[in-house]
């Protein structure tokens, strides 16, 4: 099983408020784009926009993004932190050409 798909499978198997298809789509969705898993259908409007189903795919999109980016911090464990500093000699540094 994909990673997405367990984490969503996680937040769905608690007891909380039902949600739709289209939401639910929106979510794994998201999962599956920010953690680089295969996502035929990212991108492409599946839902008519200014519609109720457009609507709750893009709030499911937001819940998605928040539990990319909640796994993302938990398994970082500082890999993301910036590079540190380089000292370069003077007149190292690349010109516009």
């Amino acid at each position: 099983m994909s990673k997405a798909y367990e984490i969503f499978d996680e937040a769905f198997s608690k007891p909380r408020d039902p949600r739709s298809d289209e939401y639910r789509h929106g979510v794994i969705d998201i999962l599956k784009f920010r953690l680089r898993e295969a996502n035929e259908v990212f991108g492409k409007h599946q839902y008519k926009l200014g519609t109720a189903q457009a609507d709750a795919y893009f709030a499911g999109c937001d819940e998605g993004h928040r539990l990319a980016r909640e796994y993302l911090e938990k398994v970082g464990d500082g890999k993301t932190a910036p590079n540190p500093q380089v000292q370069r000699p003077a007149g190292s540094a690349a010109t516009p050409g």
